[in-house]
């Protein structure tokens, strides 16, 4: 979740910070940076804490936001959530990996040494930098940078891995009706007739997850 540093607004109408529960609840302008749309959006933070995620109606893309926005919070806060570098141990197959917590500078360090070693030995070409989908997932503020050091190191090289994304439903049509994408928006395919569907299924799956 992005958030545009200035005055805030309130969620619903009334004063800028409103009590909630007895605790006082600051309502901070913004958009969700959960996915290529950038929904607008209002934080609502209570003693420093990101609690709760609501709409903005008055900015542009803010009319609604969908299940993964509003569940925010939860995954700022989450105990699985990974906020600094773990390196392994153990050798990779056994159950436990071992990982250990290291500085940013070390991990950093210890992965340029890993590609200049590769590139040295097999040429940067031999590389492949990943990314996930910005359309369904945070990447798309930081993909510009993975494209520029992509370049900077010398390989063409992407594996873009779709998840969720709807170019799942593009390419599953492609594959098993020999058509273009449907409903993408791009490639010449039909756009699909959802308002007189009776039934409405989504094919999701990603191969090079598969693979990988």
């Amino acid at each position: 979740m992005a958030v545009r540093r200035e005055r805030a607004r309130p969620v619903r109408a009334g004063a800028e910070e409103q009590t909630m529960s007895g605790t006082a609840a600051a309502a901070i302008p913004g958009f969700c940076g959960l996915c290529i749309a950038r929904c607008g959006s209002i934080a609502t933070v209570e003693d420093g804490l990101f609690t709760r995620l609501d709409p903005d109606p008055t900015h542009p893309t803010g009319q609604a936001l969908c299940a993964k926005g509003r569940a925010a919070p939860e995954l700022v806060y989450s105990k699985e959530r990974l906020t600094r570098p773990l390196r392994r141990t153990r050798p990779k197959g056994e159950a436990d990996p071992g990982w250990v917590e290291i500085s940013w500078d070390e991990a950093l360090d210890a992965t340029a040494a890993a590609l200049r070693r590769l590139a040295a030995t097999h040429g940067p070409q031999s590389v492949a930098f990943s990314q996930s989908s910005p359309s369904t997932t945070a990447i798309g503020e930081s993909a510009p940078f993975l494209h520029r050091l992509m370049r900077a190191f010398g390989t063409p090289n992407l594996v873009w891995a779709l998840d969720m994304c709807g170019w799942g439903r593009g390419y599953a049509t492609r594959y098993a009706y020999g058509v273009a994408s449907v409903a993408t928006g791009s490639g010449g395919g039909a756009m699909a007739d959802i308002e007189n569907s009776g039934c409405l299924t989504r094919k999701t799956t990603s191969i090079l997850e598969k693979l990988l």
